[in-house]
């Protein structure tokens, strides 16, 4: 890829993360990356295009933090509890972008959607596949609800950050709570493998109140 557009994609990324996709302009973003505005829609033929082009490197580059992670090898244990850093690391270096994902499924900007669909449906896959024998493959207990249940147990905290940050003193993007949410994280993992392990059936989980 071309030097130019690769700044360009960066500066877009940065931008784009830091102010949404309204208060950015192309002129903007050529001067963050330090190109002529023209090189810019040379690049990318609109502003939506460099956008969904970002988002869509947003969720590339999530998936591959994740599967290098599981890549390492060991127990389901140990692969879960990589992927678990390698998933926090990934949104403490991108923390702006879960809110933005968040404010284009429920907000003015839905014409996104479906880039953010397809960027999302291959992590989805991904996760199904690792988990293939650990997981049920359908029902309450399958990967893809195993999936849900992290995903939004690590992005929420960057999410609500300025909700929270009464909880947290003011400071819920501080090291040392990051680094708390992620042993909770690790001892969630652990908590619902030992539960996997132990092989109850999907059946005995009520799925309403006429079940229990």
């Amino acid at each position: 890829m071309a030097a130019g557009k690769d700044s360009i994609l960066q500066a877009a990324e940065d931008l784009f993360g830091a102010h949404g996709f309204d208060r950015i302009s192309v002129r903007d973003i050529a001067e963050e990356a330090g190109v002529n505005k023209a090189l810019v829609f040379y690049h990318f033929n609109s502003k939506d295009e460099l956008f969904e082009t970002v988002l869509l490197k947003y969720f590339a580059d999530h998936r591959a933090a994740l599967e290098k992670a599981w890549s390492i090898g060991g127990s389901v244990d140990d692969r879960l509890h990589a992927v678990i850093d390698a998933y926090v690391d990934f949104i403490v270096e991108h923390h702006a972008w879960p809110r933005l994902v968040q404010q284009i499924s429920s907000t003015q900007h839905k014409k996104f959607l479906p880039i953010v669909q397809e960027g999302l449906l291959p992590l989805v896959r991904w996760t199904e596949e690792a988990l293939e024998g650990v997981t049920d493959p359908d029902g309450p207990r399958s990967a893809y609800h195993f999936f849900e249940t992290f995903a939004g147990s690590v992005v929420h905290h960057f999410t609500h950050a300025p909700v929270l940050a009464p909880l947290w003193d003011e400071t819920p993007m501080a090291p040392e709570v990051i680094e708390e949410r992620r042993q909770h994280l690790h001892w969630l993992v652990d908590v619902l493998l030992e539960a996997l392990k132990n092989g109850s059936s999907s059946s005995s989980i009520p799925t309403s109140k006429a079940d229990e």
